[in-house]
């Protein structure tokens, strides 16, 4: 049944009702267990960075008040007044804002001065202008340039700022890389500095927050750019969730009404994505109710257990994000929500694939041979390694998460594979809101698409010669490319 409701809260009234409180449970688990240090890479990186910390800041605020500074120490640190801001104009809302724990990297100072201005005019929080490093040259869109020849020149800064943001932690949780795969600075450069922080924090989790590129092209090299990053990012990120633009687009088009979305656009439901994932929750019995085993009732380290929980093999590593619901502000009042419903379309969701709730493909069901087609138009149930699913807003410590635990949604082998977090505090204002993080077989036709690709170039000698002058030759291609289908084989085996 539903646990019991602390009914002496400090500062209620005996008697009262009309409040909503937290469950004792929640309430015990609450403080965050380590802070996150963001590195924002290229203009992708910097871009959904920004709108991260916007949501972040947003959804702290919606926490009760004796939570929250316990809460946004995971994020944002306090400021000192002999911080120097690059962008600080005497505005002291903004200059005594709670500071993201961010460092930003960018060839190009545009990029990095247009997310000062953005965060101080928010007056809610705002970068460190000491915190950013960034040059008067691009990486023109080639990786070997990025990571190979500006990497190299940038080791030591990079790394200096890193340390500095990371000291400023009282207990450091690990590293989220926000990052492009299709360019040269968020895409090589970004690579060069997941490999660094690996070799310069062996032990702290590292996980990489990729935007897929867009499938008709929006670089001319993005085919060997993504696999080049894909392929380094095997050896030092601990989970690689890979976000697609073209099922951004298709988000903001069919469920947020937006008939043109901009980048903002995407990357403000990119940002809310992750969002669900980093706020903290409790972990509970997928059935709910009396809390059960495996950990149950205690805080979810963050960012450890997205890594102990999904990531189980270096080939295995790519996860994908899918939130429900996702709809526009105005329509909210008028919708009644409820579990049942939700985590029937989650569970649709991770089956067909998509990380979009529009379309669904209903008639998929899971079978019993991962490689099977199921009678429903030839497609193919997707299958996973592990998830974690995480439940905002009302009854999220009852509701039945179950249908989440199929067994065959799984490989016979994993014992656990379903983890699930809880929160009594709406997000996004929703009533109910369930965010799922998944080691699935979801990224895997868009690389395989990828490759095609990437082959056909290579097979032509297109641009080898500007990736060579930067030190990657034919030899590195192969094996890029080597990895990245080894990584489509062991996810076929599911």
């Amino acid at each position: 049944g539903r646990r019991g409701i602390d009914a002496s809260a400090p500062g209620d009234r005996p008697g009262d009702r009309s409040r909503i409180r937290e469950p004792r449970a929640f309430r015990d688990v609450v403080a965050m267990p380590g802070s996150v240090v963001t590195v924002q890479l290229g203009q992708c990186g910097n871009q959904v960075g920004a709108e991260l910390f916007d949501t972040l800041s947003a959804e702290i605020d919606a926490h009760p008040p004796r939570d929250r500074a316990a809460i946004r120490r995971a994020f944002f640190r306090e400021p000192h007044r002999d911080e120097h801001d690059a962008d600080v104009s005497g505005a002291s809302t903004s200059y005594m804002a709670p500071v993201a724990r961010a460092v930003l990297i960018d060839m190009e100072p545009k990029v990095v001065q247009a997310s000062l201005r953005r965060a101080k005019k928010t007056g809610r929080w705002r970068y460190d202008g000491d915190r950013t490093l960034a040059f008067q040259s691009g990486s023109g869109n080639n990786w070997a340039r990025g990571y190979h020849t500006y990497g190299d020149a940038v080791r030591h800064d990079v790394l200096d700022l890193v340390a500095k943001e990371a000291e400023a932690c009282d207990h450091m949780g690990g590293f989220v890389l926000m990052q492009s795969m299709a360019g040269g600075t968020g895409a090589g450069l970004g690579a060069y500095v997941a490999d660094a922080l690996r070799d310069e924090y062996p032990t702290s989790t590292l996980m990489n927050h990729c935007v897929w590129p867009y499938e008709s092209g929006e670089v001319i090299v993005q085919a060997y750019n993504t696999l080049l990053t894909l392929s380094s990012l095997l050896d030092s990120s601990d989970g690689i969730a890979i976000v697609q633009n073209e099922e951004l687009h298709q988000t903001c088009v069919k469920l947020l009404g937006v008939e043109r979305p901009t980048f903002g656009d995407m990357n403000a439901v990119a940002a809310s994505q992750l969002a669900g994932v980093l706020l903290p929750a409790a972990r509970r019995d997928p059935a709910g109710g009396v809390p059960g085993g495996g950990g149950s009732g205690r805080r979810l380290a963050n960012l450890h257990d997205l890594s102990m929980d999904l990531c189980c093999h270096a080939k295995t590593r790519l996860l994908s994000l899918r939130q429900t619901p996702t709809m526009p502000r105005e329509s909210v009042e008028f919708t009644t929500f409820q579990w049942p419903s939700l985590l029937k379309r989650a569970r649709q969701m991770l089956l067909t694939g998509t990380t979009l709730e529009e379309g669904l493909d209903w008639g998929l069901e899971p079978g019993a041979n991962a490689n099977a087609t199921t009678r429903a138009g030839g497609r193919v149930a997707t299958k996973s390694i592990a998830s974690m699913l995480f439940l905002r807003g009302k009854d999220a410590d009852v509701a039945d998460a179950t249908p989440m635990a199929d067994p065959r949604l799984y490989p016979t082998w994993s014992p656990s594979p379903l983890t699930v977090g809880w929160s009594p505090v709406r997000f996004h204002g929703y009533e109910m809101c369930a965010t799922s993080l998944t080691n699935c077989q979801t990224a895997c036709p868009p690389v395989g698409r990828m490759l095609a690709r990437a082959y056909q170039m290579r097979d032509a000698g297109a641009y080898l010669h500007q990736y060579a002058e930067h030190g990657v030759g034919v030899d590195g291609f192969e094996e890029a490319f080597g990895r990245c289908e080894d990584v489509l084989a062991a996810y076929r085996t599911l």
